[in-house]
């Protein structure tokens, strides 16, 4: 079995050997030429017909998704497209529905918001307060305490 392999192998290099060293035997300056033309054709064209494939690919993508995307034409988001929310049906047997987030109102807007002005402006008042405790640290390194009765009293 092995001799079977080695010979397929053996006959496949020496077949490559001869073809390739074989194909440069016979030509001509025009066929070099020829070679030269082909090649530097291909070298051009090629960025065209990558742009140009990329066309078709993105056109057959946009009408495969047409169906799963339902952006308005503008391309932004519109709040019909946010209620939708391009939701899955849900089996009953499940017991968590997937929500689309988009049912607050304007009341639960505004807390939102009062509640993370509330806790930046406490956070802020945090560090200040560290802050000036370093302060007062660093101005207590520099005062010396004088006994009555030594130097300096």
């Amino acid at each position: 079995m092995s001799k079977v392999i080695s010979s397929f192998v053996r006959k496949g290099g020496d077949n490559l050997v001869r073809n390739v060293t074989g194909m440069w035997d016979g030509m001509g300056p025009r066929d070099y030429i020829r070679i030269v033309i082909i090649v530097g054709a291909y070298l051009l064209i090629r960025p065209y017909l990558l742009k140009f494939a990329a066309k078709i690919q993105a056109k057959e993508y946009a009408k495969h998704n047409s169906g799963k995307n339902k952006l308005s034409e503008t391309g932004k988001i519109t709040p019909n497209d946010l209620r939708d929310g391009g939701q899955k049906k849900v089996d009953k047997t499940e017991s968590v529905g997937i929500t689309s987030g988009a049912g607050w109102g304007e009341n639960a807007r505004r807390r939102q918001k009062e509640e993370k002005t509330k806790s930046s402006k406490q956070q802020e008042q945090q560090t200040l307060d560290v802050n000036d405790e370093k302060k007062e640290i660093k101005i207590l390194d520099y005062l010396v305490d004088y006994e009555e009765g030594k130097e300096g009293w």
